[in-house]
């Protein structure tokens, strides 16, 4: 196997789903008002979004600067740049998504022992 040089790893957040619509408030299975919903969705963003800047801190002490982070909230930036995420969505995965190098590894949690080894495994 080819040694990978760099890694991109990218975790997407959000309620966009592929034909529209709304994955519910914050996948936490309560009935919201629209109003409560849009202030869970934003608290839950922030979570994950601190979550990511955690996960990037460990990638980097493992990986140095061989690996890059991002969190990508596609509610402003949209799906466009991901065009597997609508197949993934469509199957029922949840937010958040994490990518590595554009390809959908793990959903539903920000799962940094699971990047690292996945990493690992592609660096072998």
């Amino acid at each position: 196997m080819v040694e990978q040089d760099r890694f991109l790893v990218e975790v997407l957040y959000g309620t966009q789903m592929p034909a529209g619509g709304c994955s519910g408030c914050a996948g936490c299975g309560t009935t919201c008002t629209p109003d409560d919903q849009d202030a869970n969705q934003s608290s839950v963003s922030d979570n994950y979004q601190e979550a990511t800047r955690m996960m990037e801190m460990e990638l980097h002490k493992v990986f140095g600067d061989r690996v890059e982070v991002r969190y990508v909230n596609v509610d402003d930036s949209g799906l466009d740049e991901y065009p597997l995420m609508k197949r993934v969505l469509v199957m029922g995965y949840p937010y958040p998504i994490t990518l590595i190098n554009g390809k959908p590894k793990f959903a539903g949690a920000i799962m940094t022992r699971d990047v690292i080894e996945s990493l690992q495994q592609e660096i072998k």
